[in-house]
């Protein structure tokens, strides 16, 4: 695999970002957090290094690895996708990282550490079969000057049945910008309001009641109940009550 392909991973990322060596030995506090959540989830974990451009640390969890092992795939780097994405998407992903470092670096230093940025694609696990997986990607350290250092990265099977969209969230509100391929650019997502009902109905769900139980707590019937959560899977892009719990949650909704 040559460099300049593996290089187009980190377009813009800046070039020439300074890192000291001594500030390696902050990503030992890192590391080892980071393998405690693994141990703790069945996600995978990456921490990704753009100023070395490789991963400074992959857990153990073989769904995600393609019969590689952590090390293995920590010594490839980038150049693991190569060998396991699909190459119609490998452009794909190389838009995305484009698209998303762009959408940071326009944004003020202070906004960068509460940005998220999640999308789905294909890895294959072997010659016959492959995993649709979700890739969600959070700057963890910066360096002086703002640019992106280190990031975590958590994989997980997606729930979705296609690649669909890519997501930007900010994580000290509700807003949400969606990536459009065919203009390159990012569009922000009209802010999601749930009504006072539909809250209601995911505190409660929370607690583990069923829809006749939350029905008899509100004064209202079984059906209702499921007719206002279908409501709810439509705003959320949910596919049941525990992601829309979820979802809602990281928006800050309940």
């Amino acid at each position: 695999m040559q460099q300049k392909e593996i290089n187009d991973f980190f377009r813009p990322v800046n070039s020439r970002m300074e890192i000291p060596g001594c500030d390696y030995d902050k990503t030992r506090i890192c590391i080892a957090t980071t393998n405690a959540l693994a141990r703790n989830t069945n996600h995978s974990l990456y921490i990704i290094d753009y100023h070395r451009k490789n991963f400074l640390y992959v857990s153990s969890n073989p769904l995600f690895l393609c019969g590689r092992t952590p090390e293995e795939v920590q010594q490839k780097g980038y150049a693991f996708y190569f060998e396991v994405v699909p190459p119609d998407e490998i452009n794909r992903l190389m838009e995305i990282n484009e698209a998303g470092f762009r959408f940071y670096y326009n944004q003020p230093i202070e906004k960068r550490l509460d940005l998220s940025i999640e999308y789905n694609f294909h890895i294959r696990t072997s010659e016959k079969h492959s995993h649709l997986i979700h890739h969600k990607l959070t700057p963890a350290l910066l360096s002086n000057s703002g640019d992106i250092w280190l990031a975590l990265c958590t994989v997980s099977l997606s729930p979705e049945k296609t690649i669909g969209d890519v997501v930007i969230s900010d994580h000290t509100c509700t807003d949400r910008y969606f990536y459009s391929f065919e203009g390159r650019r990012w569009r922000k997502q009209p802010e999601l309001i749930l009504s006072d009902r539909e809250k209601e109905i995911l505190q409660l769900s929370v607690k583990g009641l069923s829809n006749t139980e939350i029905g008899e707590t509100l004064f209202i019937d079984a059906n209702t109940v499921k007719f206002h959560k279908k409501k709810l899977f439509e705003k959320l892009h949910a596919e049941n009550i525990t992601e829309a719990v979820g979802i809602a949650a990281n928006l800050r909704l309940i």
